[in-house]
């Protein structure tokens, strides 16, 4: 070989060569670090965070668990939680307490038929955020540092203890769970602040038949239970809806927001593709009580012909309200029924 094609060998293999900063080596390096990954630890990593969607919200139908007993637990109605959980979950909360719907329903299975078994609710701050709902957006922002945290509670079912047994038969339902804003609420409700965000949890504590548990003298952490969280059925805590598509959504599948709907039994979507006989005023303001309650005082007092001496008390009451005809003041009552 001459020293020509030599020399010219040497210099194709240095143009051969990368770049010690290239691109090229770079994303070689990427790429053999997530080779070495260990395919144990993503498993584990996936089981104990909660998947999440391209939104930054949990994804619906998982599930997080721990304790120290082996027992598997259903959400019932997921279907539901899940219309509910895309909207971006409301539930309201007052002085006195108010039920949530929907309602947290659980199953449970590989229990022991010979042990006691007592079903616990929860509601925990999912992060330590304040919100505000935009409408313009139709989204909740940040608002700011979440307040002090009310000191958590845990709601007994009532017809807790449940043998093995029962607890295979029968859907766990809690709902009689009352949520409030009452700092010193003392009727065992769940103590919540609005424009907060929650997340439920359900805990089942084990106990042998011959060793009962006191609900109020117990510490979750001593006891054998394990606890369940869905996070689909995170909710924000408001005093008023603020999103319209949840409150359309409840009255629509809330069986005792009947009172609610169109009399004929229409659900909203229903009206809205087949309005019928209803009025604009009615259609425009179905979501606005107060409207509709004037709209329903008015026609009764059209076809129900009232006493004189009522109306006549009921204009001076309520002077110039609508749909009362106004009628003269008459000094002598005896020459006004003379003269009809």
């Amino acid at each position: 070989m001459s020293k020509r094609a030599a020399t010219s060998d040497e210099e194709d293999g240095k143009s051969m060569k990368k770049p010690r900063f290239s691109i090229a080596n770079i994303l070689d390096e990427v790429d053999d670090e997530e080779e070495d990954v260990d395919v144990e630890d993503e498993v584990e990593i996936e089981i104990k965070t909660p998947e999440k969607t391209s939104r930054g919200r949990p994804k619906i139908g998982a599930k997080m668990k721990e304790g120290n007993i082996p027992i598997e637990c259903k959400l019932e109605g997921s279907e539901l939680w899940a219309k509910f959980f895309d909207l971006g979950t409301e539930m309201i909360i007052t002085k006195s307490g108010r039920r949530m719907f929907p309602t947290v329903k659980v199953s449970f299975s590989n229990v022991l038929l010979d042990a006691l078994y007592y079903i616990f609710l929860d509601v925990v701050p999912v992060d330590s955020k304040r919100y505000r709902y935009i409408y313009n957006k139709s989204a909740w922002l940040t608002a700011g540092k979440a307040e002090p945290v009310p000191k958590n509670r845990y709601y007994l079912h009532p017809d807790s203890p449940f043998t093995g047994d029962q607890l295979l038969k029968h859907v766990i339902s809690f709902e009689k769970t009352k949520l409030t804003n009452n700092e010193v609420d003392k009727t065992g409700h769940l103590i919540l602040n609005s424009m907060h965000k929650y997340q439920p949890r359900i805990h089942i504590v084990q106990r042998p038949k011959s060793c009962p548990l006191d609900p109020n003298k117990f510490v979750m952490a001593d006891e054998q239970h394990c606890t369940y969280t869905f996070p689909e059925t995170q909710f924000m805590a408001v005093t008023a809806y603020q999103n319209q598509l949840i409150t359309k959504l409840k009255i629509e599948k809330n069986p005792f927001a009947k009172g609610f709907r169109d009399p004929t039994g229409r659900s909203p979507d229903e009206m809205e593709r087949n309005p019928g006989d209803l009025s604009p005023m009615m259609l425009s303001n179905f979501y606005h009580s107060s409207a509709l309650q004037q709209a329903m005082f008015q026609q009764c007092l059209s076809k129900i012909q009232m006493n004189p001496s009522i109306m006549m008390l009921y204009q001076n009451v309520f002077p110039g309200a609508p749909g009362i005809p106004v009628t003269p003041t008459v000094s002598n009552p005896e020459i006004s029924l003379k003269s009809e």
